[in-house]
């Protein structure tokens, strides 16, 4: 059995997400302890609408609450895990989760991730959207046709096979998306963000970042992460301070980050984090894999007495 493990990233927060873990203690400590570390009541924070859904909130949160539910998961069973990936954000915890990262300096390390991006939009109006049922290469090439200096488009996120999101300026979204559904695109479905993640308008946050990362200690991993920038593993220090400030203003190749998950015989993944968003597009790529959630502390349970 060849277990791997992924990390959500934005959306897939919600205001249940803390509900079923009531009893748990270990759980509760590391919500505590991210709290303190915030300088805010994460639980309070959850269940306010502004803020939940504020980028500047939603990324520490989801980091703290993801990493809660691994430290559960791997309190009740003791799992070898041969491979690992974050979707965006989800990077960072699956950082923490390996080791790399301290909790405290991947929390902290997201919460100015997130500062310095909405920053960056500031005066920018921009905007994402998911492409349904056009092949990610074609949607590429639309967007680098009509992108401009001040109308940027750009595919930042290859999902899965037939599933691209793309994103910049909110003009240029609407300028393609009766582009995209003419060259046969289903659906072309805005999403409730003004970021434009993952596009060369968040390339100042970049150098900002790896000016943060330079301050951060790295530890020895416990298992290698398949990261978003280059699908590379493991590597220097400098190496990991590159594809994760690279990351924030380039794609998100999970379609290939899968494809070396099949490639090294992964049968078995859990998703660790709130909802099911990456498992339903993991299932999308190749049904044959056993998924697993840690979204309620039941699916905790179940997913240990299985593997």
């Amino acid at each position: 059995m060849n277990i791997g493990v992924v990390f959500p990233g934005q959306g897939s927060q919600n205001k249940s997400m803390l509900d079923t873990f009531e009893d748990s203690v270990i759980f509760n400590d590391t919500i505590d302890e991210g709290s303190n570390i915030l300088g805010y009541e994460i639980r309070s924070v959850i269940t306010e609408d502004d803020k939940i859904n504020n980028t500047i909130y939603t990324q520490p949160l989801m980091l703290a609450v993801s990493y809660a539910m691994w430290k559960t998961l791997i309190n009740e069973v003791n799992l070898k895990i041969s491979l690992g990936a974050g979707h965006s954000l989800g990077e960072y915890t699956a950082l923490v989760a390996n080791g790399t990262l301290g909790f405290k300096e991947g929390l902290l390390l997201v919460k100015k991730r997130a500062e310095l991006m909405s920053k960056a939009m500031e005066n920018v109006n921009g905007a994402m959207a998911a492409v349904i049922g056009l092949d990610g290469s074609e949607v590429e090439q639309l967007c680098k046709e009509i992108s401009t200096d001040d109308a940027v488009v750009e595919a930042v996120n290859y999902n899965c096979p037939g599933q691209t999101v793309i994103a910049g300026h909110a003009s240029a979204i609407d300028n393609i998306t009766t582009v995209l559904k003419n060259a046969g695109a289903k659906i072309v479905k805005k999403l409730p963000v003004s970021l434009a993640a993952h596009t060369s308008l968040l390339q100042d946050v970049s150098g900002q970042l790896e000016d943060e990362l330079k301050n951060i200690k790295l530890s020895q991993s416990s298992f290698d992460i398949v990261h978003n920038f280059d699908l590379s593993r493991g590597g220097t220090h400098d190496d990991l301070h590159k594809v994760l400030s690279q990351q924030v203003c380039s794609p998100v190749r999970w379609i290939e980050t899968m494809e070396i998950f099949k490639s090294n015989n992964i049968t078995h993944i859990i998703e660790i984090g709130p909802g099911n968003v990456l498992s339903g597009l993991i299932k999308r790529f190749d049904k044959s894999v056993n998924t697993y959630s840690t979204k309620t502390i039941e699916d905790i349970k179940l997913t240990a007495q299985a593997l």
